[in-house]
């Protein structure tokens, strides 16, 4: 592990990494910041629900970085972390309100700030223009990663949906002046109980 990409930007996560980072940051007395990223306003509980959340650097650094080695590599990698360098460039979250629907797309790419791509990625362009299969036998897991996490984001989405239509909650167009945000996996939790198992938490050591 260099370690190069756990210095130059901040984590995006998923609703319910944000809480298990944040407990594990607690368990290992560490400093930790996040803050919500895409928001729906839920007019009944007068609050955004965000769907998902940045975890900022703490001094230029991943908080989990310790000597150049990722301090909860073995009790859980956040799924961004697992797929670089296949990365989403764009995650776009869409209504259609006639329906109660929310979804979401994506589009992926190789980031550029990997250190083997910054060496090897012009040659790896060129096998790719004449054979885009090669793309899956050199970044085979990390695309498997990403699909896991778009599935577990889908998930989400689906069930915040679901709430919608049954009148759990009444997403509303435009902006509101309050500052609540709830996590939309907290809140989800209080409707679905299982939902720990849906996401494979069930799993993990930590309770979240």
């Amino acid at each position: 592990m260099c370690g190069h990409c756990c210095k130059k930007s901040p984590v995006s996560l998923l609703p319910h990494e944000d809480i298990l980072l944040r407990r594990l940051a607690e368990f290992f007395n560490l400093e930790y910041r996040s803050t919500p990223g895409y928001k729906f306003y839920d007019a009944l509980s007068r609050s955004y629900i965000a769907v998902s959340y940045v975890m900022e650097l703490v001094d230029n650094k991943c908080v989990f970085l310790r000597d150049n080695k990722c301090l909860i590599h073995d009790i859980y990698k956040p799924f961004i972390c697992r797929c670089f360098p296949y990365v989403p460039r764009s995650v776009k979250y869409n209504i259609v309100w006639s329906s109660k629907v929310i979804y979401h797309t994506v589009e992926y790419g190789i980031s550029s700030e990997c250190t083997f791509m910054k060496e090897y990625g012009s040659f790896l362009r060129n096998i790719l223009e004449h054979d885009s299969s090669y793309i899956y036998r050199f970044l085979g897991r990390e695309i498997n990663v990403a699909r896991e996490m778009e599935e577990k984001r889908l998930i989400l989405l689906n069930m915040l949906s679901n709430a919608w239509r049954n009148g759990r909650v009444e997403l509303a167009e435009g902006s509101c002046s309050t500052n609540r945000v709830v996590n939309l996996y907290e809140f989800l939790r209080t409707i679905y109980p299982d939902l720990p198992y849906f996401l494979g938490f069930n799993r993990l050591a930590i309770e979240v």
